[in-house]
């Protein structure tokens, strides 16, 4: 089963030329100077032959691509040395909504059940040039090379294990054109390369029986679910959850380090409540949310505001760094909490309280969320969904001891450590 499975945006030649306009325009100003990464969680994964059910009265298109497929830990690969860490490549479908902006995460667009089939792995010598095709009912509907790409597969190995652990099985799909192929139901999808195994997926209307991947549990995490938080950001509270998705690599535990980069100017810590589900979720009402509830646990979301761009705000580079968010291993039981919005959090640095806020104000609660998520997506156990952090937000430096509390479910504890210093700890 796969791990982690990436993905780029922005890395055709065609999407930037689209949207070049618009990017000098607020609220993007500039365009982006580094990839804009997202992930597609467990629930997206499909093998080839699976059937995936297309979501009722939206137009969704196929995203024929391809993937590369990392053999063993990758941890600041070279461009030059990026072949010693590729496992083979495969072809994929990064199925998805239109997308209408990329200055927040595209959740709802790209991480829908089923949209990322993903086909058997073959070694190939050189993919500067590989021709990806869609057939489409036995008609060629695009077809596309990979030496239309920004950047190759080795560069994007570079620019991601730069600042995240890759591990053998992990994915980078290496993005896609920005006319995309239009999807009905009954259609029949192959995605053919030279020299690689085929993907074929069907596309149906029908309820699709599916078991849902083993693989690596999703962490959710979202973004100014605290109004006062927004407002020290100088954002407006979101209208709708501001959902974006934490890597595998970035977890750690209670007493651990988490790296602030050397030449950084803020990198701030962020307390929050995590809610990890104990049961299969589909289409969950409000009234209903909590049932779906194992129990709770504390995280602490650090991020580096120095890399934020305006892009699938915020970004891996930002959120998904090594080592940046210590995640309590111990579940408190959902019965254990009476009322889990009524619940104080607290950031203590070397001892002194530099954040103190409540559930109670969160924009969105935990029983909203599971709704709000578990409409368009399935949620199975083990998956957490980190809920948000109050105002009260303060640089760290190394040497720094960060406690992060939330009441009645735990304490955690970690401390920063110098970019060098943890380098040279490795030795």
């Amino acid at each position: 089963m796969k791990r982690s499975v990436f993905a780029v945006a922005l890395n055709h030649g065609s999407q930037t030329a689209a949207w070049d306009e618009r990017f000098h325009e607020a609220p993007y100003k500039t365009p982006p100077k580094t990839p804009v990464w997202f992930i597609k969680p467990r629930n997206t994964l499909r093998a080839n032959g699976d059937a995936v059910q297309l979501p009722p009265q939206l137009t969704t298109y196929s995203g024929g691509t391809l993937a590369v497929v990392i053999s063993k830990t990758a941890r600041k690969v070279a461009v030059g040395d990026a072949a010693k860490f590729i496992a083979g490549y495969a072809l994929a479908n990064d199925v998805s909504l239109a997308e209408e902006s990329f200055y927040r995460p595209a959740i709802q667009a790209k991480c829908r059940d089923g949209f990322c089939p993903i086909g058997e792995v073959a070694m190939l010598e050189d993919v500067s040039n590989v021709q990806i095709l869609t057939t489409v009912n036995g008609v060629e509907r695009q077809r596309w090379s990979t030496a239309e790409l920004h950047r190759n597969a080795a560069e994007l190995i570079a620019a991601l294990s730069d600042f995240a652990t890759l591990q053998a099985g992990d994915v980078i799909l290496l993005g896609t054109p920005q006319v995309r192929v239009e999807l009905a139901p009954g259609d029949d999808v192959v995605i053919s390369a030279a020299g690689l195994p085929s993907l074929h997926t069907r596309f149906t209307a029908d309820a699709v029986i599916a078991s849902q991947p083993d693989g690596q549990p999703t962490l959710f995490a979202l973004g100014l679910n605290y109004a006062d938080h927004a407002s020290e950001l100088d954002f407006k509270a979101p209208e709708e959850p501001l959902v974006f998705i934490k890597a595998a690599n970035t977890i750690t535990g209670d007493h651990s380090v988490s790296v602030r980069p050397d030449n950084l100017e803020y990198m701030h810590y962020e307390a929050e409540l995590v809610v990890v589900i104990g049961k299969t979720a589909r289409n969950v009402s409000r009234a209903e949310a909590l049932q779906y509830v194992q129990g709770y646990t504390v995280c602490n979301d650090y991020a580096v505001r120095d890399y934020l761009e305006n892009y699938y705000r915020p970004n891996l580079r930002v959120k998904s760094r090594d080592t940046l968010t210590p995640l309590l291993p111990k579940i408190t039981p959902r019965d254990a909490i009476p009322d889990v919005q009524n619940l104080q959090l607290k950031t203590f640095v070397n001892g002194q309280l530099t954040q103190s806020g409540t559930t109670h104000d969160m924009v969105f609660d935990v029983a909203y969320l599971i709704e709000y998520l578990s409409s368009f997506m399935t949620l199975q156990p083990g998956d957490m969904i980190a809920t948000g952090t109050p105002k009260g937000l303060a640089d760290v430096k190394p040497g720094d001891e960060v406690v992060v509390e939330v009441e009645g479910v735990g304490r955690l504890t970690n401390r920063i450590v110098s970019e060098k210093a943890f380098e040279e700890s490795l030795k």
